[in-house]
């Protein structure tokens, strides 16, 4: 790629996949998702703790950016 990968795209990347698996494969998903005995359940659930805080400010700065 020439230019890096704007926050807001890869963000996009990740939910989009996260949302393939929950809704094609929903038995792995949970399987993932049990804190019990999966190792990615906490990574997963910080992931989408930090999607919640960190997107609204992207997609707010991506809106001023393309209004400019």
């Amino acid at each position: 790629m020439k230019r890096e990968l704007h926050p807001l795209m890869a963000w996009w990347a990740v939910l989009y996949a996260l949302s393939m698996l929950s809704r094609y494969k929903p038995a792995t998903r949970g399987t993932l998702i049990n804190v019990d005995s999966s190792q990615h359940a906490v990574p997963i659930k910080r992931l989408l703790e930090r999607a919640i805080n960190h997107l609204p400010v992207l997609i707010a700065d991506a809106i001023t950016e393309v209004r400019t």
